[in-house]
């Protein structure tokens, strides 16, 4: 613990303001019960937002179109993903595809952002003071079946995380297959608010602080779960 700490602070005293800092403070103070100014987020589940896209755009036409094109073309390659069950992930980036309506889906993001950014502009928090000048966002889809679930983890390049929920197979029983962002993946102190269970459907957008671990649940459905998943990831 006293070597963590004398690393943890070091590097916040370098002026580090990233995910990974964000996190470790959030984490330690949970596991050990020391509270330090967290010069990413002192409160990231205070920033999780959801809005439905369905109502801004063509979103079947956009979003599902699109996405199962994708799934179904044998040129997008898919890669391993230990902490999947019962699914896969593609690899690369599919937002540097030149495909119908990938220009479409990026300037939908980048508006989204934006808004995120300026809702909580006048927050004190660190990564909306010091919000990256230039980022490049970094896509992914995810595919999952029935009985498959996506354990905890964050992305540690990004400055916020993101995902769009394709598909949601209805009729699901009470937060099957929700969304799940928490600071700890184990309760470790009853004393901390920890996680926040999000109820998604198709077309949800949830935008969270890439500090936050997420994880989903597991869900029955003869449908597949199919999300893209993305970061904003800072230029420098």
């Amino acid at each position: 613990q006293s070597i963590f700490y004398d690393q943890l602070d070091d590097l916040i005293s370098q002026g580090e303001v990233n995910s990974v800092i964000g996190s470790l403070c959030s984490r330690s103070e949970i596991r050990y019960g020391t509270k330090r100014s967290n010069p990413f987020c002192n409160d990231p589940l205070k920033y999780v937002s959801k809005v439905d896209l369905t109502e801004q755009c063509d979103f079947n036409n956009i979003f599902v179109k699109t996405a199962k094109n994708l799934l179904n073309n044998d040129t997008v390659s898919h890669k391993s993903q230990k902490l999947l069950t019962n699914g896969f992930q593609t690899s690369g980036n599919l937002l540097l595809l030149k495909t119908d309506f990938m220009e479409e889906i990026k300037r939908i993001l980048d508006s989204e952002i934006d808004k995120y950014r300026l809702c909580f502009k006048d927050s004190e928090e660190g990564f909306i003071r010091h919000w990256p000048t230039e980022y490049s966002l970094f896509g992914w889809l995810i595919s999952i079946e029935s009985g498959g679930e996506l354990r905890p983890h964050m992305h540690e390049e990004g400055w916020i995380s993101g995902s769009i929920y394709i598909n949601v197979p209805a009729n699901l029983k009470i937060e099957s297959g929700n969304l799940v962002v928490c600071i700890e993946e184990e309760l470790v102190n009853q004393n901390i608010n920890q996680d926040k269970s999000i109820n998604v459907v198709t077309g949800s957008l949830c935008l969270f602080p890439a500090s936050l671990l997420h994880y989903t649940l597991p869900f029955e459905s003869e449908e597949e779960r199919i999300v893209l998943a993305f970061d904003v990831i800072p230029k420098y």
